[in-house]
C-alpha cells in the first residue's frame, strides 16, 4: 500500500503521517541504515520529486553537498567559453 504524501513549501515530497521527507526515507532504505542528521540527500537530476534510488546521492554534510553545487556553477560558467574557444576559432 502506498502511503499518502504531500508536497511541502520547499517542493519536497513528505509522508502525511509523519512529515518525514520521502527522499531521505528512500535513501535510508537504499543504504540499509538510518541517515545521520547531518547527512544530506541530493537529487542528481535536480527534480525534487524524482525520489528514485538511482537519482539520490547521500553526502556526509551540507558542506560536501555545497561543494558539488559550487563545482557545477564553475563548470556551467567556464565550459561554454572553453568549448567556444575550441571549436569557433
Amino acid at each position: 500500500m502506498l502511503k499518502k504524501t504531500y508536497i511541502d513549501n520547499n517542493g519536497y515530497l513528505r509522508f502525511s503521517s509523519s512529515d518525514k521527507l520521502v527522499h531521505r526515507w528512500v535513501a535510508e532504505k537504499n543504504i540499509g541504515r538510518c541517515l545521520y542528521p547531518n547527512e544530506v540527500v541530493h537529487h542528481k537530476d535536480g527534480n525534487k520529486l524524482n525520489n528514485s534510488p538511482n537519482n539520490l546521492q547521500v553526502f556526509s554534510s551540507q558542506d560536501e553537498h555545497h561543494r558539488l553545487h559550487q563545482k557545477r556553477k564553475v563548470l556551467k560558467f567556464f565550459l561554454p567559453k572553453f568549448i567556444f574557444k575550441l571549436f569557433c576559432r
